[in-house]
């Protein structure tokens, strides 16, 4: 679930924190404990934005491209699949991603 993808609407480049550097290797997980913590240094990677008002848009084929491929960028990073978005407060501004298997558990075809 990806919430407040509008709160993004506004930047032209969304900075995504892939990992860490920890004394030189670079991690992708955090560290089970805050030992050290201060010592890691966020390595990011960016994705275009869309400089676009997605607020209350209520079917995922109306978010913009570029929208779509930071959603596609985060399930690539995080090896799991963006089944819902929502793109505002009110509950129909929230939809489950077409050919998810989201949609395929409420068997609703909601999108």
């Amino acid at each position: 679930i990806v919430t407040k993808l509008d709160v993004l609407d506004h930047l032209a480049e969304i900075p995504v924190c892939v990992g860490y550097r920890a004394g030189g290797a670079e991690v992708t997980e955090m560290p089970a404990t805050t030992k050290g913590i201060e010592a890691l240094e966020p390595v990011y990677e960016s994705v275009a934005g869309w400089r676009t008002p997605t607020n209350g848009i209520a079917s995922f084929g109306e978010l913009p491209e570029e929208a779509k491929a930071y959603l596609k960028f985060l399930e690539s990073k995080t090896g799991v699949e963006v089944g819902c978005v929502s793109t505002g407060p009110e509950r129909n501004q929230t939809m489950v991603v077409p050919g998810s298997r989201l949609e395929q558990l409420l068997g609703n075809g909601r999108s």
